[in-house]
């Protein structure tokens, strides 16, 4: 009866529940393939929504048209001169304009998720609509007033290099919410394991062979721990990024995009190991 028990509760929990088809989506919709996006010229659309699944290739940072270094210079120091003032006005407003439209993305990613942290949640909307926000919205009204190109490109250069809303506020928000994903995910499965092993204990006392459950708990276990181990801390450590850490600190972003598709891998495997366990106790 409780090996019953245990493998119906198994099969709904990989059959529809998180642990099951669920570890692709929530871990794949958690880390969108724009997470390293680069600026985007103005006039260009807006990012996609999150992908569907983890890129199997580690993302790089790539600049942005007309920005050869990814420094952000071109949009930081617009072309400006009295007889094209307007102009410049205006395409520096089309810019502050678009990451105001970002960062109200990214506050709704967070406030939509389901499995980010309290401590995190607080942590990027003190961030996204406490800091970065209202900078920038200050610096719209800043070069609505703006007479003079070299006022203006203050304004630009404060906009790119204060604030870096693509180049570090987006994917830290969008990596910060995958690693608490993968945790909640974690969580569920290493919960699990106390009720793997009574079930395989019980089974085993039976005069079950249990040989196959056995091995695959002791890589579900393995698998697990592994995947712990990657996301242990890196919320902590990218919600520690600033934007004038950039471009140095573009690798600890990269880092945990390349974890996150590890964990992907982990997760993945461990869930195969629960089909492989509930197949050998039913």
């Amino acid at each position: 009866m409780q090996n019953h028990r245990f493998t119906a509760g198994i099969r709904r929990r990989v059959a529809v529940g998180a642990v099951g088809a669920g570890i692709l989506a929530l871990v794949g919709a958690a880390v969108p393939g724009t997470a390293f996006a680069a600026p985007r010229p103005a006039g260009t659309p807006a990012a996609p929504a999150a992908s569907s699944t983890v890129p199997t290739t580690t993302a790089t940072v790539a600049p942005a048209a007309g920005d050869p270094t990814g420094t952000g210079a071109n949009v930081s120091s617009p072309e400006c001169s009295t007889s094209i003032f307007t102009a410049a006005q205006q395409k520096v407003e089309g810019e502050l304009a678009d990451r105001v439209t970002q960062l109200e993305d990214l506050a709704g990613r967070v406030n939509g998720s389901t499995t980010v942290t309290s401590g995190d949640k607080s942590a990027l909307t003190d961030q996204i609509t406490g800091t970065e926000l209202p900078g920038i919205q200050a610096l719209q009204t800043a070069v609505q007033g703006d007479t003079t190109c070299a006022q203006l490109r203050t304004d630009a250069h404060s906009m790119v290099y204060d604030y870096r809303v693509y180049l570090v506020m987006t994917p830290e928000t969008d990596l910060v919410l995958a690693t608490d994903t993968a945790g909640a995910v974690e969580t569920q499965m290493a919960n699990l394991e106390s009720t793997i092993s009574a079930a395989i204990t019980k089974a085993q006392s039976e005069s079950k062979d249990v040989s196959g459950a056995q091995s695959a708990f002791s890589d579900f276990e393995a698998q697990v721990s592994a995947s712990q181990g990657l996301t242990n801390g890196q919320s902590a450590t990218l919600l520690a990024l600033t934007p004038q850490g950039c471009p140095g600190n573009v690798s600890t972003l990269q880092g945990a995009r390349s974890n996150l598709q590890t964990v992907r891998q982990d997760l993945q495997a461990a869930r195969a190991d629960l089909g492989t366990i509930r197949q050998d106790l039913s």
